[in-house]
């Protein structure tokens, strides 16, 4: 029977429970140049208290990014200096991290804004490069592996979406070729660097193309994947729910692919997520705000002082842009 403090396989990594932590934004990045001690702390806190798997706050490939006033620059200048002592801190507990690499905006060859259906051959070559680019840097900084954001409506799943992808080229059409650029990508990081590629995919609308983008993937240098929520709620079947959709197609690519898969937030309660991965192919469970609310809650799990986050799903974290739980309990 599993249990998520067993010491389970992750492609190459063997991790101290299944509980990944997910990043997003960074609020406590001092001038936005150098990371201050409480981010220093909070990935040490992380790593000590029974944390599988951890994943950076999203770090943006390029500056004036729609999110790069809340998110770490692969650009800065300390970038590998800080970084370092991050991966330095967590590699301390045996805990491997990985960098969140993705971008929103479209703002290369000097143009701005590009839409999908507008991008030249040129475009998609600097976004590959600086891609390559920014996986060097990640390597150089010690991070385990790189995530690359292709979900939750980031430039590249924009790319990915047939309902938005209008292209008539090899990046267009059929899914293989909508899913070419991300492909290309994981291969050029792979030729160069050692690191381990996660995608953090979603579902569009429909599920299978979904599942065939999974599996393109895994077939084509992706090590694991994180399955996160659905791009807009037309895509919710009657009576069912986003967590009860996101599960059933979580546990679906688990079953069909060979390399790890993730199941994105929304869980919170240890004897569910228990039960999950004992009656479901998940092998993995990703949270976000549990840990911005108490970055130590597994180790009260593990050592039965409580089994629920006292997260209340507020999502004031998310919309504020914080990294601190806002939610003040005192009386």
């Amino acid at each position: 029977m599993k249990d998520i403090f067993d010491n389970p396989n992750f492609g190459e990594f063997n991790l101290n429970s299944r509980i990944v932590r997910t990043g997003l934004w960074e609020s406590q990045n001092e001038s936005q140049k150098n990371l201050s001690a409480d981010i220093f702390l909070r990935y040490e806190t992380l790593a000590k208290n029974n944390v599988g798997l951890i994943t950076t706050e999203l770090i943006s490939l390029y500056s004036h990014d729609r999110f790069s006033d809340y998110s770490h620059s692969i650009n800065s200048p300390l970038f590998i200096k800080d970084f370092k002592e991050v991966t330095s801190i967590v590699h301390q507990f045996n805990v491997p991290i990985l960098a969140q690499v993705g971008f929103v905006n479209c703002n290369v060859n000097g143009k701005q804004m590009i839409e999908v259906n507008d991008l030249t051959i040129e475009d998609i070559r600097k976004i590959q490069a600086d891609y390559l680019v920014a996986a060097k840097k990640v390597a150089f900084a010690g991070f385990d592996g790189i995530q690359l954001s292709i979900g939750n409506n980031y430039y590249l799943s924009r790319i990915i979406n047939p309902f938005e992808n209008q292209r008539t080229d090899n990046y267009g059409g059929n899914t293989y070729n909508r899913v070419r650029i991300a492909i290309e990508i994981i291969k050029l990081i792979k030729k160069a660097t050692d690191l381990h590629v996660n995608c953090r995919v979603n579902l569009y609308q429909d599920m299978e193309d979904s599942l065939e983008i999974c599996k393109i993937l895994a077939e084509n240098g992706a090590d694991s994947l994180q399955i996160t929520k659905f791009l807009s709620p037309q895509y919710f079947r009657k009576g069912q729910s986003n967590q009860d959709m996101l599960v059933e197609f979580c546990d679906k690519v688990a079953s069909e692919v060979s390399i790890p898969v993730i199941l994105g937030g929304g869980m919170s309660d240890m004897n569910r997520i228990n039960n999950l991965i004992n009656d479901t192919s998940i092998d993995f469970v990703s949270m976000y705000r549990p840990f911005i609310r108490n970055p130590e809650f597994l180790s009260d799990w593990k050592n039965n002082k409580s089994s629920v986050s006292e997260c209340r799903t507020c999502n004031n974290c998310y919309w504020k842009k914080s990294s601190i739980c806002l939610i003040n309990d005192t009386k």
